[in-house]
């Protein structure tokens, strides 16, 4: 979960005032009926609290305010009850987006992120969904699909201790018959990437300028899969590059991530931090130029 706080300075320029995130699992051990956890909601609620109090702390209205609830929400029968909630409790405005929807503003992100490398696909590894959109231009997708699959489902049902080879034998059911873009540059978005950033570059802190624009080969991020797999979990969640929100997952999440590079004819990537949030300002305020 992340959240972006934009300050404005001067008309249609914009200056990052606070960036935040939270690893909630918002989407993890759901019930029998896919419901949201207790838990997972707990952890959910804590954190959009906090992000409530910094938007009141920086004075920004609540007509100001965007925000988008994915695909744990959306699949999850209590989800618009916890939406709710989180409407009456914390006055944020969350809005449910389908997956179509979600691809769309992942494209306009990295369509504004990186406008000298289009044509190219988005590729978003979100928990329960991933995204992929072809980006020709500023205003969407020419493209898109989302797959009803992420970096939460693959290592719930892979388990704690699993395996590179039972992690490619899930993702080949997954993918068959699946039919992907190829022949495009691609741009991969959100927490996998970030985090095998974080991890290369040995670092204990969450760096959004830090860890964009990055280049990450298909060897790289197997490497550092297959690092992670032969690891204890204890092991993993001692790591300080590695969140341990993230410790279980992210390894089985960088076989899906190279699994789709093959698919798709790509040997490396260019790592985006900006996702739906940024889909969002820009969808509302498409001329505005980040100082």
């Amino acid at each position: 979960m992340t959240a972006l706080i934009a300050d404005p300075r001067e008309p249609r320029r914009l200056r990052i005032a606070e960036e935040l995130q939270f690893v909630t699992g918002l989407g993890k051990a759901r019930g029998p009926d896919g419901s949201l956890s207790e838990t997972g909601m707990g952890r959910a609620w804590s954190a959009l609290r906090h992000a409530s109090t910094r938007l009141g702390a920086l004075g920004v209205p609540r007509t100001g305010i965007r925000g988008a609830a994915t695909a744990a929400c959306r699949e999850a029968p209590n989800g618009p009850a916890f939406l709710r909630r989180i409407r009456d409790d914390l006055a944020l405005p969350l809005t449910v987006v389908a997956g179509a929807e979600e691809a769309r503003l992942v494209a306009i992100a990295q369509a504004h992120s990186f406008p000298d490398s289009l044509p190219l696909v988005a590729l978003d590894i979100g928990g329960g969904s991933t995204e992929i959109a072809v980006v020709e231009g500023m205003h969407g997708p020419t493209w898109a699909r989302s797959i009803p699959f992420g970096a939460t489902k693959l290592s719930e049902r892979l388990g704690r201790d699993t395996t590179e080879e039972a992690a490619r034998a899930l993702i080949d059911e997954v993918l068959d018959g699946e039919e992907l873009p190829s022949g495009h540059a691609m741009v991969a978005v959100a927490g996998t990437v970030t985090a095998t950033i974080q991890v290369l570059d040995d670092s204990a802190l969450w760096d959004p300028v830090a860890q964009h624009a990055r280049r990450l080969t298909r060897q790289q991020a197997l490497s550092v899969a297959r690092r992670l797999f032969h690891m204890s979990s204890a092991d993993r969640h001692a790591l300080h590059s590695l969140h341990p929100g993230r410790a279980d997952s992210l390894a089985p999440s960088l076989i899906w991530l190279t699994e789709l590079m093959v698919r798709m004819g790509v040997e490396e990537v260019t790592t985006s931090d900006r996702g739906v949030r940024f889909g969002l300002l820009w969808d509302a305020w498409p001329g505005v130029v980040l100082a």
